[in-house]
């Protein structure tokens, strides 16, 4: 086996052990923007969903499952993932991907700058998104309540 192979092993049998020791009772999810990390991680627990991170071709990656938000979907589909949480810029200008991330299945998060944005993060509800990551919680739920 490579040796980057059983590092990764090892870190996620680190985390698992670790996140479960101290968790409780708390509701959680994983994600990774290691695809390989996704994998293990989805393999080792059953308890957790597992999510997906990608750039969505924002940051050049050697990896088209980083790059392509098509290839993100097809791997997190393949391998059973909860979901992708997708880079906001993609959504903000293409507001249908979200859309092509839950017919197939998956739950559609975004994460970026313009979700601190109350805006960009009514428009990203407005088309439909699961969930949003943001900096700033309370104004964008307040805003989201409105």
């Amino acid at each position: 086996m490579e040796t980057f192979a059983v590092e990764v092993n090892h870190l996620v049998d680190n985390v698992l052990d670790r996140v479960y020791r101290l968790a409780n009772d708390r509701t959680m999810f994983f994600s990774s923007f290691s695809p390989e990390v996704c994998i293990l991680l989805s393999r080792k627990q059953r308890v957790s969903p597992v999510y997906f991170l990608t750039e969505s071709g924002h940051i050049p990656s050697s990896d088209a499952r980083a790059d392509s938000l098509r290839e993100a979907i097809w791997f997190a589909k393949s391998w059973r993932l909860a979901g992708v949480i997708c880079r906001s810029q993609p959504l903000a200008v293409s507001p249908q991907l979200i859309g092509c991330v839950q017919d197939a299945g998956l739950v559609c998060i975004s994460w970026g700058e313009l979700n601190d944005d109350p805006e960009q993060a009514k428009e990203q509800a407005k088309a439909g998104l699961d969930a949003i990551i943001t900096n700033r919680v309370r104004l964008i739920a307040q805003t989201l309540k409105e």
